[in-house]
């Protein structure tokens, strides 16, 4: 009779260790041509991703990020009624998935396309694309953002005779050790490099970085967890460039570049979108977007070592105009947004190898999914 009685309490308890209960991590996602930011459950266990639901209407919340204490969920946005200027919005995030408006704040430049949160979660920070700029803001106790405490208007131009005729910053992010904030732009091929004091929530003039080339058109990067390394995203070139801290503070120092695509490709009307570190730090992976809807839109996967990465393969990204992608925090899976197909793909993620593997399923989408970002 013991025994009968202690068979179901281990099975059951192998069963929940084996995680066979089905774990489920909340996912939202920035949207445009869609009523505003929608969620969704992702079963880790079977890589199974609930039917997304409206979260919250807002007007054109494109990038978002998510509060370090994961109350708060924070977004870019439009039609503050401030001219021609974009906006920031700040929401709480409901037990049930759903979102609350706290507040706005006007950026004070156009075109807000990237949103990002210093490590203490004290300030936020955005890069206006139509404006060439970036801006910060206090975010207070209640997850309410202050009106903005500093605002830097970038200078110059680059190479490319159509997409570098000014300035275009794409996107800003704050170093692992909260110290100093990058703010990437695409038209002068500079990274922009600002001293952070977050409590006062304000960005200072600390130089910048060329990324060398010319035509490059630096998006988005991501820091190596131990911030040994910086991988920047080249949308114009298709390529990634990786830097390391230099000698004097907050400083970088150019490594190499490599193609984000095979070398007999063509890199003509291809253009790189978004970079993402495997939670493991051993894979960097990055989407590759078909301007012209010849279905050569692809996710390319490298290997990270000392100084260095090279690419391991590409694989088709089974959507068209992979704008934005994101790997689940198991590094199992990765989810694909389809920004002009409508729809998420997902793919099976081998964390020994990096490898990815597409499912076969693919969801419809209300609009076009841009931002994805895990909850957990």
């Amino acid at each position: 009779m013991k025994t009968k009685r202690f068979l179901p309490t281990a099975l059951a308890a192998i069963l929940l260790a084996s995680g066979v209960h089905g774990k489920t991590t909340r996912v939202y996602f920035g949207t445009s041509q869609s009523k505003g930011i929608y969620f969704a459950e992702l079963d880790s266990s079977k890589g199974a991703l609930s039917k997304p639901k409206l979260a919250l209407e807002i007007k054109d919340p494109g990038f978002l990020a998510i509060h370090p204490g994961k109350q708060f969920i924070y977004s870019t946005t439009a039609g503050l009624g401030d001219g021609e200027n974009g906006g920031m919005a700040a929401m709480k995030i409901n037990e049930d998935g759903s979102l609350s408006l706290i507040n706005k704040q006007s950026t004070r430049g156009r075109g807000p396309c990237h949103v990002s949160v210093d490590a203490t979660g004290q300030c936020l920070m955005a890069a206006n694309y139509g404006g060439g700029s970036v801006t910060s803001f206090r975010i207070l106790e209640d997850g309410a953002l202050s009106e903005a405490q500093s605002f830097h208007q970038h200078e110059g131009t680059g190479e490319h005779p159509k997409r570098q005729q000014g300035p275009y910053a794409h996107s800003i992010f704050p170093n692992p050790g909260n110290t100093h904030a990058y703010a990437l732009d695409l038209g002068i091929d500079k990274i922009m490099i600002y001293r952070l004091d977050p409590k006062a929530g304000t960005l200072t003039e600390s130089g910048f970085t060329v990324v060398p080339g010319g035509s490059m058109g630096p998006r988005h990067m991501k820091w190596s967890a131990d911030g040994k390394h910086a991988y920047v995203l080249n949308e114009l070139d298709s390529s990634l460039s990786v830097f390391k801290p230099g000698k004097n503070a907050g400083s970088m120092e150019f490594i190499q570049t490599l193609s984000t695509l095979p070398g007999n490709t063509d890199k003509e009307d291809m253009a790189g979108a978004e970079i993402r570190i495997h939670p493991n730090g051993k894979f960097i992976y990055a989407s590759n977007r078909d301007l012209t809807e010849q279905g050569r839109d692809s996710i390319s996967v490298f290997s990270r070592f000392e100084d260095g990465f090279q690419r391991m393969e590409t694989t088709p990204a089974q959507v068209w105009f992979p704008r934005n992608f994101n790997i689940d925090p198991t590094g199992q899976w990765m989810l694909v947004g389809g920004q002009k197909s409508h729809d998420i793909a997902i793919f099976k993620v081998a964390p020994k190898t990096g490898h990815i593997e597409y499912t076969g399923t693919k969801l419809p989408f209300d609009g076009g999914p841009i931002c994805i970002e895990f909850l957990d």
